[in-house]
């Protein structure tokens, strides 16, 4: 009987072990899905928001970054947690999200030329980064 437990245990460390394998894997595809984000994002400011007021483009950032991980693939959730913009000319979103029981934060920074020096001033999308923060549980 005490083999058997034995055996229990390996199986259990074992398992833990894959687990972590599997949570590394997924957490690598969701970096490659961020980085195509980015090339994806920038595309589309470049094509459907130039010139927008600067004060509109953080909800625009991040509704369409939810939008497009939504299509990008369905088992990838992402919710806003903050859409940050103190700074005229920079935009950061930082969102939750999971896949299969995995969790993990996506930052979005982006940074805007604008064409005057307020908030409803025209502004074009210059810089734009989609990142993956691994280490949330």
């Amino acid at each position: 009987m005490a083999g058997g437990r034995v055996h229990e245990e390996e199986s259990r460390m074992t398992d833990k072990l894959a687990g972590k394998d599997d949570s590394q894997r997924l957490l690598g595809y969701v970096e490659s899905v961020a980085k195509e984000s980015r090339k994806a994002l920038t595309l589309e400011f470049n094509e459907k928001h130039k010139g927008i007021p600067f004060n509109k483009t953080g909800h625009i950032l991040r509704d369409s970054l939810i939008a497009w991980f939504g299509r990008r693939d369905k088992n990838l959730k992402i919710i806003a947690e903050s859409v940050n913009s103190a700074k005229l000319g920079e935009v950061r979103a930082v969102f939750g999200g999971e896949t299969k029981n995995v969790r993990f934060k996506v930052r979005a920074d982006a940074t805007f030329s604008l064409a005057g020096g307020s908030a409803d001033s025209p502004c074009y999308l210059k810089e734009l980064n989609v990142s993956i923060d691994r280490h949330t549980s």
